[in-house]
C-alpha cells in the first residue's frame, strides 16, 4: 500500500502559478456566493477564474433548481450531481465583471453589476431566469456604483453620466499641454504628469429611482444628492416607493460633545473637524425619503455611528421589514430628550410612530490600537422571514474576513431586544424550503467545493476544481508565535513540497492578511504573493495575518516590523529556517511595514519586494498630502516635525538598507508613487530594480499581469535565495540585471 502511495505522488505534478490563476473559487466572501431565491425554487452561485490563454477573467453564475438538489440528496449515493438549469459567463481583462448581485424579490431572476466592455463602467443588467436571456436596466451612458432593486419596474441606483470619451479626453490633455502655459493650481499632480486635460471621463453622480416603470431623480431639499457621501447605505422599501438612506447633514456643533467618538483624538470621528481624514465621508444621519412626494423625514435625530468614529462595517446597510413597517438601521447614535445615549448601536425604526430601540451596541477600537471586547465589523442583520419580532445580526472580525459569528434576537413583551441563541458563521442567505443547506467547503488544505446538506446526509453537488487531484499540496498549517511585547501573532506557514523535517529552508514572509478557514494558494491577496508556488520550489512561506498594531499612530508601523522579525527568529529556532536565507513581500499597507524592517537591520534579510503601497516617505507625503500620514508619524514633514521624520520615516533611512529591494509600480502614474525607495537606493549604490507592469488593478486579476507579478516574486526570490535562474531565453535580460545588482557592493 505504502508503495502505491509513494508512485501515485511521483507521478502527480507540483503546483504552479498557472494552477493558482486558473482555479476557480467563489469570490472574496463565499458566504454570500450561494443565495436562495425569495421563493425557495432556485438557488444561484457566483465563482470567478482566470483564463491564461484568453488572458480574460471569468465570472459566472450558477443557477440549480431547488428540487433537483433535494432529489439527489434524498437518492442513493450513484446517482449524479443536478446539472445547473442556466449559466451566466462573462469574460473581461480585469476581474470584478458580475458584482453586488441580488434576487429579485418574485424570485423570476437576478440583478447585478455588469462590467462593459474592456472599460472601467457598470451597468445595472438582469438576468431573467424564465426567458434565459441578460436585459440591461441602464444604459451604456453611464457608470452604475450601486443599486437596490424589488423587481424591473421598482429600483434605484446611483450613477455618473459618461460626457467625454477617452479619445476626445485624450485630444483635451494634448491641447493643454500645447499651450504656453498650464493653471496647476487646485489639480493633482497625476492629473498634471499624466493627463485628464480640463474635461472628466463623466459628469457628476446622481441617485435615480425607478418607481412603476418612470425614472427620475431623487433630490434632497431640491438638490441633488451626491452619491459619493451614500456609500451604498441605502434600501428600498418593499413596495418600491420608498427609501431609507444615510444622507450628509450639517452637524450641530453641539453633536460633537453629545456623540462621542470611541476614544479622544481618534481621526476617523467627523465630528471633530480636527480630526478629519481626507478619505472619509462627511457627517450623516438616516432618513427616510418618500419618492412619490419627495418628503425627507429624519429618523434619529442623531448622527450615524460611523460619523463619529464607530466603523459599522463597509457592507452594513439599512434592511426593511416585509410589511415595510420597520427598518433595521445598522450604526446609529439615537436621539433623545435629556441625549444619554452616548454610543450607537443596531436600531429598529417604526417608520409610523418613529419608535426606536436599540438591538446590539456597537464596540468601538481603543487608544493603544486595539479593540473592546465584543468588538465585530456589522457584516449583515435582517429580520427572519416575515416575522418582525426577530432578527439576525452578523459580525466580522477585524480583518473583515473571519466571521465573529450570528447572533438571533427576539423582541420582548416591553419591546426590547435579548438574544434568543448563537451561532457561528456568517448570516446568509443558503438557507432553503425543508431545512436545505447549501454551502461552500473550503479550509486551508482543502480546495472549495459546493456542498449540500439537510439533517440526514451532506453531499458535493460540484466540485470546480478537479485537476487538483493531480497535483501534490504539501500541507499547510496555523503558525502561532510572540512577538518582543508579548502580543500573539498568527500566519499561515505553506512548507516546501516534500519536506524533510530535518532540512533548514530558506523562508519568505507575505504580508497583509491570512485566513485559516479559506484555500489561498497564492495568499491573502494575489498581487505579487504566490505562496503554493514558492512553496513548490523548495521555499517555506509564512502568510502573516496583520490585525494585530494599532492604526494610525506612531505604534503601527514599529509594531508590524516587530512582528515579521519574531517570526522569522521562531521559525529559525523551530529548526525549519535557514536564517541566512529569509526574503519578505510588502503589498499596499504593507510596503511601509516592509521598509521599516529593512531599515531596523535587526534582522538580515536577504531579499524583498514591494508593490503598489504607501510607504510613509516625504515624496509620497506631497504629491497627495492626507493626515494619515502625519498621524502615524507624528507630526507634519516641516519644522519640529521633520525630526520626527527623519527618525520615523522609512523614505529618510534608506541608506540603512542592505537587501536587495525589488520595487513593483502597477502602470505609469504608480510609477511616481513608487519612485522614492527606487531613486534612493540607485543613487546609493545598492541593489534595487524597478518594474513597470501594464495595469491598473492594485489587486491584481488579470491572468497575464498575474502571472507578471506572480512570477516575478518567484524568480526574485529563487534568484537570491536559491541562486537560481529560469532558462527560458525570456528572462535573460532580467537575470544580466539581476547579477549586476549582485556585484554591488
Amino acid at each position: 500500500m505504502s508503495s502505491l502511495t509513494a508512485a501515485t505522488q511521483q507521478g502527480m505534478q507540483r503546483f504552479t502559478l498557472a494552477d493558482g490563476i486558473g482555479l476557480t473559487d467563489f469570490g472574496l466572501d463565499p458566504a454570500s456566493a450561494v443565495q436562495f431565491s425569495p421563493d425557495g425554487t432556485y438557488i444561484a452561485v457566483y465563482t470567478e477564474r482566470g483564463h491564461l490563454d484568453l488572458n480574460r477573467v471569468e465570472d459566472a453564475l450558477r443557477f440549480y433548481r431547488t428540487r433537483d438538489i433535494e432529489n439527489f440528496l434524498y437518492n442513493s449515493a450513484d446517482s449524479q450531481p443536478p446539472a445547473p438549469i442556466w449559466i451566466i459567463s462573462m469574460f473581461h481583462k480585469e476581474g470584478a465583471i458580475i458584482s453586488n448581485w441580488r434576487w429579485l424579490s418574485d424570485s423570476s431572476g437576478v440583478a447585478f453589476l455588469q462590467r462593459m466592455g474592456d472599460t472601467q463602467n457598470y451597468r445595472l443588467s438582469l438576468a431573467d431566469l424564465k426567458k434565459k436571456v441578460i436585459a440591461p436596466l441602464t444604459s451604456r451612458a453611464e457608470n452604475i456604483t450601486a443599486f437596490d432593486i424589488r423587481d424591473r419596474q421598482h429600483y434605484l441606483y446611483t450613477a455618473a453620466s459618461l460626457i467625454v470619451d477617452p479619445i476626445t479626453l485624450q485630444k483635451e490633455t494634448q491641447d493643454e499641454h500645447r499651450a504656453p502655459v498650464t493653471v496647476g493650481t487646485g489639480r493633482s499632480i497625476g492629473e498634471l504628469l499624466f493627463g485628464g486635460g480640463t474635461g472628466h471621463l463623466s459628469g457628476p453622480s446622481r441617485l435615480w429611482a425607478v418607481v412603476d416603470g418612470a425614472r427620475f431623480e431623487i433630490k434632497h431639499d431640491g438638490a441633488s444628492i451626491d452619491p459619493d457621501s451614500l456609500e451604498e447605505a441605502f434600501a428600498l422599501s418593499p413596495d418600491g416607493r420608498s427609501v431609507v438612506a444615510a444622507l450628509p447633514v450639517t452637524a450641530p456643533a453641539s453633536w460633537a460633545t453629545l456623540y462621542p467618538a470611541p476614544y479622544v483624538g481618534d481621526p476617523f470621528n467627523q465630528l471633530q473637524s480636527s480630526s478629519q481624514l481626507s478619505y472619509t465621508s462627511p457627517t450623516s444621519q438616516y432618513v427616510w425619503i418618500d419618492l412619490h412626494t419627495g418628503v425627507v423625514q429624519n429618523l434619529t435625530n442623531a448622527p450615524t455611528g460611523e460619523s463619529a468614529g464607530w466603523g459599522a462595517g463597509e457592507e452594513a446597510t439599512p434592511s426593511w421589514s416585509s410589511d415595510g413597517q420597520e427598518v433595521i438601521l445598522p450604526g446609529t447614535f439615537l436621539g433623545s430628550p435629556d441625549h444619554s445615549s452616548s454610543r450607537p448601536c443596531i436600531a429598529v425604526v417604526n417608520l409610523h410612530s418613529n419608535n426606536h430601540t436599540c438591538v446590539y451596541t456597537l464596540k468601538g477600537n481603543t487608544e493603544t490600537g486595539g479593540v473592546e471586547e465584543g468588538f465585530g465589523y456589522i457584516a449583515a442583520s435582517r429580520f427572519i422571514g416575515n416575522d418582525k419580532q426577530r432578527l439576525l445580526v452578523s459580525l466580522l472580525q477585524r480583518n473583515l474576513r473571519s466571521a465573529a459569528g450570528t447572533t438571533e434576537y427576539q423582541r420582548t413583551a416591553t419591546g426590547t431586544w435579548e438574544i434568543a441563541k448563537q451561532f457561528d458563521g456568517m448570516l446568509a442567505n443558503n438557507f432553503g424550503p425543508s431545512g436545505l443547506e447549501v454551502t461552500v467547503e473550503q479550509g486551508l488544505n482543502d480546495p472549495p467545493r459546493l456542498v449540500a446538506a439537510n439533517k440526514q446526509v451532506s453531499r458535493v453537488i460540484w466540485d470546480p476544481n478537479p485537476q487538483l487531484q493531480n497535483i501534490k499540496l504539501e500541507p499547510a498549517r496555523v503558525y502561532t508565535w510572540k512577538d518582543t511585547q508579548g502580543r500573539n501573532w498568527v500566519g499561515g506557514l505553506y512548507l516546501p513540497t516534500d519536506y524533510n523535517p530535518g532540512h533548514r529552508y530558506p523562508l519568505v514572509i507575505q504580508t497583509h492578511g491570512f485566513s485559516a478557514s479559506e484555500f489561498e494558494p497564492s495568499g491573502f491577496y494575489t498581487t505579487a504573493s504566490a505562496a503554493r508556488a514558492l512553496a513548490a520550489t523548495g521555499i517555506a512561506v509564512l502568510q502573516v495575518d496583520d490585525d494585530n498594531c494599532p492604526t494610525l499612530t506612531p505604534q503601527e508601523v514599529p509594531c508590524h516590523a516587530s512582528g515579521y522579525e519574531a517570526a522569522a527568529r521562531r521559525l529559525v529556532t523551530d529548526g525549519i529556517v535557514d536564517p541566512h536565507n529569509i526574503g519578505i513581500i510588502g503589498f499596499s499597507r504593507t510596503c511601509m511595514y516592509v521598509l521599516q524592517t529593512l531599515t531596523n537591520n535587526l534582522l538580515h534579510f536577504k531579499a524583498a519586494s514591494i508593490s503598489d503601497g504607501y510607504m510613509e516617505t516625504y515624496f509620497q507625503y506631497m504629491i497627495g498630502s492626507t493626515g494619515e500620514a502625519e498621524r502615524m508619524i507624528g507630526a507634519p514633514p516641516f519644522g519640529r516635525g521633520l525630526r520626527l521624520w527623519l527618525e520615523r520615516s522609512p523614505g529618510f533611512n534608506l541608506d540603512k538598507i542592505n537587501t536587495p529591494l525589488l520595487v513593483n509600480a502597477e502602470g505609469p502614474s504608480d510609477v511616481l508613487f513608487m519612485w522614492e525607495p527606487y531613486a534612493a537606493l540607485s543613487d546609493l549604490h545598492k541593489p534595487v530594480d524597478l518594474l513597470i507592469l501594464d495595469t491598473d488593478e492594485h489587486v491584481i486579476y488579470n491572468p497575464v499581469e498575474r502571472m507578471v507579478s506572480q512570477g516575478g516574486s518567484v524568480d526574485w526570490f529563487r534568484f537570491w535565495l536559491q541562486g537560481y535562474e529560469d532558462p527560458d531565453p525570456a528572462k535573460a535580460d532580467q537575470y544580466r540585471r539581476w547579477e549586476g545588482l549582485r556585484k554591488l557592493p
